[in-house]
């Protein structure tokens, strides 16, 4: 913003007319009054002097502690011209103006009429053009008040620049500490502002009834004119609702004929005093507010704030952040994220983005609840697990028609079910070498510590490898493992995924099957799946990369964090097993194969089908999927697991186009043929056999139930280029073969089924 020249306010023909003759009346006054004695008494001076020292005092400790933030000019002079701030996807196109949804029509400062102008001055704050952002008799008064009255009095008192101060921070509380902030801020505007911004600023961003802000708003929505066109009364009925709009609101449900009648004339009669008006003007403007305004309501339209659920995340994030680097309110934020005009470079693809609304539009995945009085939501977080990018983000089922209603993808915690099977188990138990996916469960049915019993949905398989465990999601193998690993460790692991609500209370075996005490949200899920597409490294989740101020200039860029969690042959090993639910004959997600990718996915269900899950990753993404209602009713979908249905036809449909891929084996993971019956190399004796993974020195011996040499196998490079494009899934995904859909196992005594 241009900087404008700085008046001096010693020079005598700023200050207005009607301030030179109440000093040129106050110097030709008798200094005694008819009794002969000073006008002014000793106890009322020594009661000025007291007032005048309280309140330097009271600034002098606000600067002194530091109460005010070293940015706060910067940042309210940013806020000054209340423009909207905009988003931006990925690819720079504009998809969000923060803030529009407030009805506020901006005026320039040289365009407001000066009627209007002293209309606001004489009723608000008659001393502005001769203060410095406090308004020292006012505020004595005020102080004097609060005192008198033990603290139980409002400080009022607040001169204009102290009311835009209030109006950009959003900080309306009547404590002591709070007023001492806003006269320094105060003080701290006027020296960086001539008066007119200051007015001209408080004019379009203070309140003039329902949704409305700006005189300019005012005007038109009560007059159905522009300022310009204001008559003398209709300006001093704007100034004058503006202690309580809704009282002097002409619209609204009560007759406030007389209530407007009178303030406005209080207004008016305001600025005769002040010499703003003269006596024909003041007569012919109290005749017409006699005869009655005549208002005449005009609709004001706002734009729209219904934004994607990927925005309403974005501002959540955006406002955490101008919080911590300027140490400022949330409201506070708010209000400078609307007004700022800032640019915010969010991380959503668009066009991902729109695929996924447009299949959690479709109501075929609706149900309703026993009772018919909830309908069943859904969640979806999209990742480009490279750059820890979140791309798409929904919240719910349905086309999206509120202003940041819950948003289940990153507010709501769930518990999980098996599709916490790979984070708490997998990862840390392949990673300290407890197991490979080879290894062999007993999969029968035992107690275990404190009495757990842990049971599968399916008939027990017997003596399974890791891998058969992953692929149908058993149970009671998991447990075993967990209870080898410890609850502790695999919390640790968790954490470094970035799962942030795990407690003490979940150091027990239920872990294993998703037994939470809080849950996860569907962000965090993603973001920690997301870890094993990137090759063990964790990436933060991020929906935008950075901000800029009108300027161009860059404020606050995305800081993420980063963290190894395992190497990149545990999570590639990770990966292979993830594939089995996919491409197993058995397995529970194998409705999710996209043609030309591969696709790691594991399916989640939880104690009386509370929850569903499906999370998984191509080479290109990761994504999660819930499905569920918010307070827990069992769901009854006739086509099988929808959660995974959601993933299946919004991820093919997102790779659409792009060219084939697999998962890149490192040259340090070993691969050797296996006997499926004895987890051991397989030799020309064994029937069942299959290719697995290994980290270094960790290849099991030769099968030594079936006789003869070792199977050699011819050394494939599974990671080859292969240039064909991916076609996708053409048609929706609407049934599902009961064989190969998820069953959900054993009941957990945290009301956590496991599959």
């Amino acid at each position: 913003m241009k900087k404008k020249k700085k008046i001096n306010k010693d020079d005598e023909s700023y200050i207005p007319k009607a301030f030179k003759k109440d000093k040129e009346e106050k110097n030709s006054k008798n200094v005694k009054n008819n009794n002969g004695k000073e006008p002014k008494n000793k106890q009322k001076k020594l009661r000025k002097i007291v007032l005048i020292t309280l309140v330097i005092a009271i600034i002098s400790i606000g600067i002194y502690l530091g109460i005010v933030a070293q940015q706060w000019k910067e940042i309210a002079i940013e806020m000054i011209n209340n423009e909207n701030s905009v988003v931006l996807d990925v690819k720079g196109k504009e998809i969000a103006k923060l803030g529009s949804e407030r009805k506020n029509k901006k005026i320039s400062e040289f365009n407001i009429p000066d009627n209007l102008k002293k209309a606001y001055v004489a009723i608000e704050d008659e001393r502005f053009y001769t203060h410095n952002g406090v308004d020292i008799k006012r505020t004595g008064g005020a102080i004097l008040s609060y005192i008198t009255h033990f603290g139980k009095s409002s400080f009022g008192g607040s001169t204009i620049t102290q009311q835009l101060v209030k109006n950009l921070t959003g900080d309306t509380s009547d404590s002591i500490t709070r007023k001492v902030k806003e006269w320094w801020k105060s003080w701290q505007l006027e020296t960086s502002l001539s008066k007119d911004e200051i007015l001209g600023a408080y004019l379009n961003i203070i309140y003039v009834g329902p949704n409305m802000y700006g005189v300019e708003t005012g005007s038109q929505y009560y007059f159905s004119k522009t300022c310009a066109e204001l008559s003398l009364e209709e300006c001093a009925f704007l100034a004058g609702m503006n202690n309580a709009p809704n009282t002097y609101n002409p619209f609204g449900e009560k007759d406030n004929t007389e209530k407007i009648k009178k303030r406005t004339k209080t207004v008016l009669t305001k600025m005769l005093e002040l010499n703003y008006i003269d006596e024909n003007a003041y007569n012919d403007a109290i005749s017409s507010v006699d005869k009655g305004l005549k208002f005449k309501k005009t609709k004001i339209e706002a734009e729209s704030a219904v934004y994607s659920y990927h925005t309403d995340a974005l501002i959540s994030e955006i406002t955490k952040s101008i919080c911590k680097k300027y140490n400022i309110s949330e409201v506070f934020a708010t209000n400078y994220i609307n007004m700022a005009g800032l640019t915010i470079y969010s991380t959503q693809d668009s066009d991902i983005q729109n695929k996924a609304e447009t299949e959690f539009e479709k109501s075929k995945y609706v149900i309703k609840s026993k009772n018919g009085s909830n309908s069943s939501q859904a969640a979806m977080v999209i990742i480009d697990h490279k750059t820890g990018y979140v791309l798409g983000c929904i919240g719910g089922l349905g086309e999206k028609n509120e202003i940041r209603p819950l948003n289940r993808a990153t507010q709501s915690v769930r518990q999980t079910g098996s599709a916490i099977k790979p984070l708490a188990i997998l990862i840390p138990a392949i990673d300290k070498k407890y197991i490979t996916a080879a290894s062999i469960y007993d999969d029968t049915e035992k107690d275990f510590e404190t009495g757990y019993h842990p049971t599968d949905y399916n008939v027990p398989l017997g003596k399974i490898t890791v891998r058969r465990a992953v692929e149908s999601s058993q149970n009671i193998p998991f447990v075993e493992i967990m209870q080898e690993l410890k609850p502790k460790n695999s919390i640790q692991y968790l954490r470094k995924m970035g799962i942030s609500t795990l407690t003490e209370e979940d150091e027990t075996l239920v872990l294993a099957l998703g037994g939470l005490q809080k849950g996860i949200s569907p962000l965090e899920m993603a973001a920690a799946y997301a870890m094993i597409a990137n090759d063990g490294m964790y990436i933060e989740p991020t929906f935008y990369t950075n901000i800029n101020n009108k300027s161009g200039e860059t404020i606050i860029r995305t800081s993420q964090t980063k963290r190894k969690v395992v190497s990149s042959d545990v999570a590639y090993i990770v990966k292979e097993l993830l594939i089995q639910p996919v491409k197993g004959n058995k397995g529970t997600a194998t409705y999710c194969k996209i043609s030309g990718v591969d696709v790691a996915a594991k399916t989640g269900t939880t104690d009386e089908n509370y929850d569903k899950w499906l999370c998984g990753f191509t080479p290109y993404y990761t994504a999660t999927v819930w499905y569920g209602f918010d307070e827990n009713e069992t769901i009854e979908y006739n086509k099988k697991n929808p959660a995974g249905l959601l993933w299946a036809n919004v991820m093919s449909k997102i790779h659409t186009g792009l060219k084939s891929a697999t998962f890149e084996k490192p040259d340090s993971v070993d691969s050797c043929i296996i006997c499926a019956d004895t987890g051991k190399i397989a030799t020309t004796g064994c029937s069942n056999t299959y290719t697995e993974y290994f980290l270094k020195n960790t290849i099991p011996e030769l099968c030594d139930k079936h006789s003869g040499v070792q199977v050699r196998e011819k050394d494939t490079n599974k990671t080859q280029d292969r240039q064909e494009t991916i076609q996708g899934i053409t048609q929706d995904i609407d049934v599902v073969d009961p064989q190969q859909e998820e069953l959900h196992n054993t009941r957990t005594n945290n009301n956590n089924t496991d599959s």
